[in-house]
């Protein structure tokens, strides 16, 4: 899940940003610029966070500080996350951030674990629950209160990877989203389809009449693959409805929608044969390159993320999008989705908390959300920034603007955050393929992820 970034410093993002912190960076609990997510999260009602003094009278003027913030990209990749500081660094005097970059899990959990942590990380969503099971992550709750921060304000799947329990260890800066079906135009006008599948039985039907073998019974090209370019045990249970915790803490890997999810997958093995398709992806060119499977043909259709064929998805390109298929008898499911969000935290031994969280804010103020959007091409988190005509109507981002539309849908979820995530995820990856294979049943499978997984659970819970 790679933004392709440019390095560079752009002018035009710094001015949109430097003004996204009218009231500077107080103490108090004013929510700084009007567009910062706020609302009645801890507030008196009536009160209006834009109301609110930005300091109150007994409050002393703070010193100003440097505090510093760690983030994932590397140097290429950076230059609308460094034009981000150097706008908020401009639009105030008291804290200054300094930022540095290339800094994986590994070298966050470091400098965490020696006691010596960023006062700020970006990290993936993944990395937060169990870092917050440590101790190694401060909650948020409080700042949230204090500022009247509406979580509301949020997309809701992106803001629940930031929960852990009952608490807020993150807020999500960015997202990246599948719910959308990725085609070859050409494969399809071929096969003499007209319009993208509407249902998951459409998409199999679709499958098989835009699947060729030579003239040897070999596969040339294929439909459609459940698990290209890897096995995705959140997307397809999240697409039938399913989920993996229920709220007594119990894990719930095999529901009746888990596991009718890998039943499902299971039949475009079926259709192509197990040892058809190990032969047919042996042979697949290589992903972001002219010998993409889904640049030539070789595969008509994709699970599809927002970062993929940016450039060849426009209206006269090679590749079209539509919503993702969604079960015949589930109409209620339409728009469903999963989400992976890259979240911002404070590490609970940050030298500058305070002020650590006042830097949080502006990365979710709508101006900010907006203008890294602009220049990144990725998904906002904030809801207002969504409907920005800066980003609806720029003809530049034009094909994103179906994803900013598809970001707004109630039926995208994600994988919940909790101590045990990763052996959780591993364990399904590994289930789901012996399942997809023939190796075990569905059913036997995700029986026993629950199995493996409960005593983590059960460990977590207490």
């Amino acid at each position: 899940m790679k933004a392709r970034f440019k390095k560079i410093t752009s002018p035009v993002l710094i001015s949109l940003l430097i003004g996204s912190l009218a009231a500077g960076c107080s103490s108090g609990s004013g929510s700084g610029s009007g567009s910062t997510p706020s609302g009645n999260a801890g507030a008196t009602p009536g009160t209006s966070p834009q109301t609110q003094p930005s300091q109150k009278p007994a409050d002393k003027p703070k010193d100003a500080v440097e505090i510093t913030f760690w983030h994932v990209w590397s140097e290429k990749d950076s230059g609308p996350i460094e034009a981000t500081v150097e706008a908020f660094n401009k639009s105030q005097d008291r804290i200054k951030v300094k930022v540095l970059g290339n800094q994986d899990a590994t070298k966050q959990l470091t400098a965490i674990s020696g006691g010596n942590p960023p006062d700020v990380a970006l990290t993936f969503w993944n990395n937060i629950g169990p870092w917050a099971d440590a101790g190694a992550v401060l909650d948020l709750d409080s700042y949230f209160s204090k500022d009247n921060f509406d979580i509301g304000s949020v997309v809701p799947a992106a803001m629940e990877r930031m929960k852990v329990g009952d608490k807020y260890y993150g807020v999500p800066f960015t997202m990246s989203m599948a719910n959308t079906l990725m085609y070859n135009k050409q494969a399809f006008q071929e096969a003499g389809l007209t319009e993208p599948p509407e249902t998951l039985d459409q998409l199999l039907d679709y499958a098989q009449k835009l699947t060729k073998k030579d003239g040897s019974g070999n596969l040339t090209n294929i439909g459609f693959l459940p698990d290209y370019p890897w096995i995705d045990n959140v997307f397809w249970p999240v697409i039938f409805g399913g989920s993996w915790v229920d709220d007594s803490g119990k894990v719930t890997p095999n529901r009746k929608e888990n596991v009718a999810s890998i039943e499902y997958q299971r039949k475009f093995y079926e259709l192509y044969g197990n040892d058809a398709v190990g032969k047919f992806k042996s042979g697949l060119g290589q992903r972001g390159t002219p010998q993409d499977p889904m640049l030539t043909g070789q595969i008509a259709m994709i699970i599809g993320w927002e970062y993929n064929f940016t450039e060849e998805r426009t209206a006269d390109g090679p590749i079209g999008i539509a919503p993702f298929p969604y079960p015949a008898d589930r109409p209620d499911l339409k728009g469903s989705g999963m989400v992976s969000p890259r979240g911002v935290f404070i590490p609970k031994k940050a030298k500058h908390p305070d002020e650590a969280w006042e830097f949080l804010k502006y990365l979710m103020s709508v101006d900010t959300q907006v203008a890294f959007a602009q220049e990144s091409k990725v998904i906002p988190t904030v809801k207002k920034a969504l409907d920005d005509e800066r980003l609806t109507k720029n003809e530049e981002l034009r094909t994103m603007w179906d994803f900013y539309e598809r970001a707004k849908s109630e039926n995208l979820q994600g994988f919940p955050n909790n101590v045990y995530i990763n052996q959780y995820l591993q364990a399904l990856s590994e289930e789901t393929e012996k399942a997809l294979k023939g190796q075990s049943s569905a059913q036997e499978a995700m029986d026993k992820v629950a199995e493996k997984i409960q005593p983590l659970a059960d460990k977590a819970n207490k």
